[in-house]
C-alpha cells in the first residue's frame, strides 16, 4: 500500500494545492545519521509494551528477536572477533522498518503540537508548511523551532539528527518566492540554506515544482544507460535487450511518474524521446522508422498514457482501500444535486475547483477525478485490481 510513489505524491499535492491558493511552502528534509543502526533495544521494548499494549509471550519474542545479535568482519579468509550488538534493528528485514516506525511514533505529537504538517517512510522525514509570502520568516521559524525539538527527543531517545544533511527549500511560483525575505533555515547549532531544488526519495524537486531538473537526471541516467546496451546489443537476442532496456530504462521513466501529471507536453517529450530510443534499439530500427508501430509491437504503452495509467492504477486503489488513507481522503465520489442520476455518474469523482494549471491542477487531488471521470464506465466498475489494470491497459492501447 504504501510506497515512496504514495508518500511524494501527498507531499506534492499539499504543496500544489498551497501554490494554487497563493501560499509559498517551507519544506525541511531530515536526515538521520545511521537511523537503524542506533535504536535502543529496552526503549523499543518499553514503548512496545507500555504505547502499543505488547504483553507477555508476543514481547517476549521481540526481545528474543532484538538480544543476543552479533556482528563481525570478514576479509578474505580472515574473521573479526565477534560483537554483540547492543542497539540497533535488523536491516534488511520485514520487520526493521515496522519497528522503526514504532520507535520513533512519540515524534507524530510532537509534529501534531508544532501544527507542522509531516511525512516519514522509513527513516526518511520531511516536514512542511505553508503561508502567505510576506510571512515567510514566521514559516521558517516554526518549522525550525519544530526541528529542535524533534532534536531534543532524538538525543534522549538515542538517535542523531545529521544537521549537516538537513536540506530547506521554499516552493511556489517565481513571482510568490520572490516577495519571501528568508535565505535560510535557522537551527539551533547551524543554519541550513535555502536549496533551490532537492532531493527527495529519488525524485529531484525544484522550488517550483517544474519537474524539469528531475526530468534531466532522468534523461542522462536513460541515456547513459542506453549508451552501455548499445554496445552489447549484438550479443543479445531481442527478448533479452527488451528484458534489459524494461528493467534499466522503462522502470526509472515508470518510477513516480504519477507527479509528471499535467505537466506541457514538451517536458513529456524529453522522455518520450527515450522510450522512442530504447524501442528502436530493441528492434534494431532506423530513426526514420515510423515509432508507433514498434511501440505497439514491443506492447508498451507510450510515456503519456503510462503516466495516465499510473493515476487512474493509484485512483482505483484509493476507491477499494487498496491505498494509504493520507491519500484515499483526498478524493471524494460525486453526489448529483438531484435525486435521480443517470448511470453514466456512477463512481465518478468531485473535481475540485482550482486556479492555476501549472499548480492546483496539477495536483493528485485534481488529476484522480478529472482522468477517472474520463474512463467507461464498465472499466470503473471492474471488481479487482488486476482486472481493471488489464482493461484499462487494453483501454489506452485502443485510443
Amino acid at each position: 500500500m504504501h510506497s515512496t510513489e504514495t508518500a511524494l505524491l501527498k507531499i506534492t499535492n499539499d504543496l500544489l494545492l498551497a501554490t494554487d491558493q497563493a501560499e509559498i511552502s517551507a519544506v525541511a528534509l531530515l536526515d538521520l545519521s545511521a537511523a537503524f543502526d542506533t535504536v535502543d533495544h529496552n526503549i523499543l521494548l518499553q514503548r512496545l509494551q507500555h504505547t502499543f499494549g505488547i504483553h507477555s509471550t508476543a514481547l517476549s519474542w521481540f526481545s528474543s528477536y532484538l538480544t543476543d545479535r552479533y556482528q563481525t568482519v570478514s576479509i578474505d579468509k580472515l574473521n573479526s572477533d565477534p560483537i554483540r550488538l547492543e542497539c540497533g534493528v535488523p536491516q534488511g528485514s520485514v520487520l526493521g522498518p515496522v519497528l522503526f516506525a514504532l520507535y520513533t511514533q512519540p515524534l507524530d505529537h510532537i509534529l501534531d503540537r508544532h501544527n507542522v504538517l509531516h511525512h516519514s517512510f522509513a527513516d526518511d522525514s520531511q516536514l512542511h508548511n505553508s503561508s502567505s509570502p510576506d510571512q515567510s520568516e514566521s514559516l521558517l521559524s516554526s518549522i525550525s523551532d519544530t526541528i529542535t525539538d524533534v532534536q531534543n527527543w532524538m538525543t534522549e531517545n538515542k538517535l542523531q539528527l545529521n544537521s549537516n544533511k538537513t536540506e530547506a527549500i521554499l516552493i511556489g511560483t517565481t513571482s510568490k518566492l520572490s516577495k519571501a525575505t528568508s535565505d535560510s533555515l535557522q537551527l539551533s547549532d547551524s543554519s541550513v540554506p535555502l536549496s533551490s531544488a532537492v532531493k527527495n526519495l529519488g525524485v529531484t524537486l525544484d522550488n517550483t515544482l517544474s519537474m524539469k531538473q528531475h526530468i534531466s537526471s532522468v534523461s542522462r541516467t536513460c541515456y547513459f544507460q542506453l549508451r552501455r546496451i548499445a554496445t552489447i546489443r549484438k550479443y543479445l537476442t531481442t527478448d533479452a535487450t527488451a528484458k534489459l532496456v524494461t528493467s534499466t530504462i522503462l522502470s526509472r521513466l515508470d518510477y513516480c511518474n504519477s507527479l509528471l501529471a499535467g505537466l506541457p507536453s514538451s517536458s513529456i517529450s524529453r522522455l518520450q524521446r527515450i522510450q522512442n530510443s530504447s524501442a528502436r534499439l530493441v528492434l534494431r530500427k532506423k530513426k526514420r522508422d515510423h515509432i508507433t508501430p514498434l511501440l505497439n509491437q514491443l506492447h508498451w504503452l507510450p510515456v503519456p498514457a503510462r503516466i495516465t495509467y499510473k493515476i487512474n492504477t493509484l485512483t482505483y486503489k484509493c476507491l477499494h482501500g487498496l491505498a494509504p488513507a493520507y491519500l484515499s481522503d483526498s478524493l471524494s465520489l460525486y453526489v448529483p444535486s438531484r435525486t435521480l442520476r443517470s448511470s453514466a455518474d456512477s463512481l465518478k469523482l468531485n473535481i475540485p475547483h482550482t486556479k492555476l494549471k501549472t499548480a492546483g491542477q496539477r495536483s493528485f487531488s485534481f488529476q484522480a477525478p478529472s482522468q477517472w471521470n474520463t474512463l467507461p464506465l464498465p472499466l470503473r466498475q471492474q471488481q479487482s485490481l488486476e482486472s481493471f489494470k488489464s482493461a484499462l491497459k487494453t483501454f489506452l492501447f485502443s485510443k
